[in-house]
This record gives C-alpha cells, sequence and structure tokens, in this order.
C-alpha cells in the first residue's frame, strides 16, 4: 500500500500514514485512522483528514465536541520511511480549525 503524505496548513511536511496509521515524518507513531478520523497513541480524538489543493491535512474543528476517546491500539511496526518531500504552499483553514498535530 502507498503511504499518504500529511502537512501542516503552514506548508511543512508533517508525516505519512501507511496502513491506517499516522507516522512523523522521523517514523515515530502518532496514532491512526478510522474512516476520516484520527485517533492519537492514547485513543483521543485528534481531528479529521482533508484534502485541499491535492495535499492532506489532520485539522481539528475547535468548536465542534469530539467523540468518545477509543481504545488505544498496539504500536505497529516502524515502516520504511518515504523520502521527505519539499515543503508545500500554506493553506487557509476554515474559522474554528487547527492543525491537529
Amino acid at each position: 500500500m502507498e503511504n499518504i503524505l500529511i502537512f501542516k496548513s503552514n506548508g511543512i511536511y508533517l508525516g505519512f500514514i501507511s496502513n491506517g496509521f499516522i507516522f512523523s515524518r522521523d517514523g515515530i507513531y502518532l496514532g491512526w485512522l478510522d474512516g476520516e478520523f484520527a485517533w492519537d497513541t492514547d485513543g483521543k480524538f485528534r481531528g479529521v483528514i482533508i484534502e485541499k489543493n491535492g495535499a492532506r491535512y489532520i485539522v481539528m474543528n475547535r468548536f465542534a465536541v469530539p467523540p468518545v476517546p477509543r481504545s488505544p491500539r498496539p504500536e505497529p511496526a516502524k515502516p520504511v520511511l518515504p523520502n521527505p518531500p519539499a515543503n508545500i504552499t500554506p493553506i487557509s483553514l476554515s474559522v474554528g480549525y487547527r492543525d491537529s498535530f
């Protein structure tokens, strides 16, 4: 399965998704995806994955009520790190939204 690259709204490369698990640019396990919802290693809701201008971001609406925490998942095997991409053009997030990780 192909890695999905993730960026912060300021255009800086955050990390990647491999087999539904979220990793930092250095391969540190950050959490997992369940559909469009992102959860951290403790099972805390961290936001939703969105696509804008062909890039993906994980963002949270500060004004929305978050889902109930989930049970943590076991840490997956560390994947092969993709070549880090160049930073991209920053985007503007809608009012109330912020980067999640």
